[in-house]
């Protein structure tokens, strides 16, 4: 599977993916596979991630990777990214996003994204992700961008998988990799 998805994301100049996850030991294995394909393609990596994660994939990315290529992944903690503003504010985190991006945008360098959302505390987000997903699918298709939007499944409200559908032509399951059959391309 995680073949697939890295033969997937190197045959297209950009891909939206969302990626709702129920098994915590898959979750590790594709997020690890899809960072070290694209450090050993030449790409830098931006990992949002969230605290719990984050050593433990920074220690297992420090075993398969040298030194020279792991400093081509720049981890984020996700809960300074998605809270820089003191709550979940769309768009504060779009400029947030910007801000990492930019130095990107300027360069020649390919990069990818894996970002592992949550919200905190806030009551049924559906609507302000809403927001966020569209905005970032827009700018995923402006800039030819590789982007993985992971999501623990358990803790999504019910409505939120169709909500997010709209905004990823791509759907990742612990074992597939399908086409939307829900997502409405943006108008750039």
């Amino acid at each position: 599977m995680e073949e697939e998805i890295n033969g997937f994301v190197k045959s297209k100049p950009c891909a939206h993916i969302l990626y709702c996850y129920h098994n915590k030991e898959t979750y590790i294995k594709k997020v690890t596979a899809y960072l070290v394909d694209g450090v050993k393609s030449g790409e830098t990596v931006i990992l949002i991630e969230s605290e719990r994660n984050l050593k433990f994939l920074i220690d297992r990315l420090k075993e398969e990777l040298t030194d020279n290529q792991f400093k081509r992944v720049h981890a984020i903690s996700n809960y300074d990214f998605y809270l820089s503003s003191g709550s979940y504010h769309p768009p504060a985190i779009y400029e947030q996003l910007m801000k990492i991006y930019t130095p990107y945008f300027n360069g020649d360098a390919p990069f990818r994204t894996w970002t592992n959302v949550e919200w905190g505390a806030l009551e049924n987000p559906s609507h302000i992700v809403d927001w966020f997903e569209k905005e970032t699918d827009k700018l995923v298709n402006e800039q030819q961008l590789t982007l993985v939007c992971a999501y623990e499944a358990e803790k999504m409200p019910a409505d939120m998988q169709a909500i997010l559908e709209q905004s990823h032509p791509l759907i990742m399951t612990d074992e597939d990799l399908i086409e939307s059959t829900l997502y409405n391309k943006v108008q750039l």
